[in-house]
């Protein structure tokens, strides 16, 4: 199958956006809370801005139900627990364990439907979280023997694949029934106040930052977040959801890479091997999902 070149250019841009990520957060000397916070804000406002050239973002809002409303407030929990937890792991390990063990969120999404939702897990289900058990374990093996302050952050990324993994599958529902740009406005909204919240909560201040830590959250918002994401949500309109999300497996590799050039920070080993295991996994289990027809 060929793709236009946009689709291509999407593809590619997607990728190389939501890699800076990592790298942004760990430019910046300010707490994981607050980082995570500013993203989101800073997201909502350019976000808001936006739909108030386009009246029938707020139409789409007006539509929204009661459940729809909770649905909304659960996955902005979750989406902000989840920035919580990752961006704090970029401080205790390195950019490549990081960012390859928060893509283990497909192998999340199925296990919390097998255990809560009452889908069984198929044969092929079972072997790809055994690939994934076996990267994850080589890569907490390597940062074990390194630091154990390593293997925290390597738990806390873990942590934070489960909450993103909460954060779609009930996110996913609402985003069925009304389209994209609300739909962010609305989560990003929600997960930002939690953010504060979880920031007051810590004592942490809001405003004690340099220029030059606010120009990172805002490169945040803008660049991993509105242009990485955005992409994604465009490019489901144009190939098939198993391919965007093959495609996000990219990140690790992109952010690995930007990693040696900004901090001269080499992969181990351990890490390589590990994440060869953890994206061989996901890329199985989406090709399997494919091949039995579910997306």
């Amino acid at each position: 199958m060929q793709y236009k070149p946009s689709t291509v250019a999407a593809l590619i841009g997607g990728v190389i956006s939501v890699s800076f990520a990592a790298i942004f957060i760990r430019m910046s000397t300010a707490p994981p809370l607050i980082i995570s916070f500013y993203r989101m804000f800073f997201a909502t406002v350019l976000i808001l801005t936006y739909s108030t050239f386009r009246s029938e973002v707020f139409s789409e809002l007006k539509k929204l139900t009661r459940k729809d409303f909770i649905l909304l407030l659960l996955a902005g929990f979750f989406l902000a627990v989840h920035f919580g937890f990752w961006v704090t792991s970029l401080s205790h390990t390195s950019v490549a364990s990081s960012v390859v063990l928060v893509t283990t969120q497909p192998i999340f999404i199925v296990l919390i439907e097998s255990v809560f939702l009452g889908k069984k897990p198929s044969k092929n289900f079972l072997i790809g979280l055994s690939i994934a058990a076996v990267g994850s374990f080589l890569i907490g093996f390597g940062d074990f023997h390194g630091s154990e302050f390593a293997l925290i952050g390597d738990v806390l990324a873990l942590l934070g694949a489960a909450m993103a993994a909460g954060y779609f599958l009930i996110g996913g529902e609402v985003r069925s029934r009304i389209k994209v740009v609300p739909y962010i406005l609305t989560v990003y909204g929600f997960s930002s106040i939690f953010l504060l919240l979880f920031t007051t909560a810590a004592g942490i201040p809001l405003f004690n930052y340099s220029a030059y830590n606010f120009s990172l959250f805002l490169l945040l918002a803008i660049v991993p977040t509105l242009l990485g994401h955005t992409a994604f949500n465009w490019l489901l309109s144009e190939v098939k959801a198993s391919m965007v999300g093959v495609t996000i497996l990219g990140e690790p590799i992109g952010s690995s890479i930007l990693a040696i050039i900004f901090f001269d920070e080499f992969p181990s080993y351990w890490v390589i091997s590990g994440g060869l295991f953890v994206l061989l996994s996901i890329f199985f289990l989406w090709r399997q999902e494919l091949l039995e027809g579910k997306i």
